[in-house]
């Protein structure tokens, strides 16, 4: 009996955190809001994903800040300049979104 009580409460643990890491990634477009970093399949990390995963997420304004705050730092003048568009994009649609309210 105690067995059985300890495997619902690991599959209830086990779902539960499957659910919360999909609401964190569905609710900022794949990325976790406080860390930055790009979550796929659930809980998976892919350290900080990529310019293009980044730039979907910054035309829908859903571009957390701590992701904003590193776009373009790593890399040489190009990526700079993609992160620079990417930032834009993502204040831009933020604006939009905010004035429609």
């Amino acid at each position: 009996m105690k067995m059985l009580i300890i495997a619902g409460v690991i599959v209830t643990t086990i779902a539960a955190s499957t659910l919360a890491a999909g609401i964190v990634s569905y609710n900022s477009c794949g990325y976790d809001p406080e860390t930055g970093n790009y979550l796929y399949d659930g809980n998976k990390v892919a350290a900080f994903g990529t310019m293009d995963s980044a730039m979907e997420c910054a035309l829908e304004g859903m571009l957390p800040e701590v992701v904003l705050s590193r776009l373009g730092m790593y890399g040489d003048e190009e990526a700079q300049i993609e992160g620079t568009r990417i930032y834009y994009t993502d204040k831009q649609k933020k604006e939009e979104l905010k004035s429609k309210k």
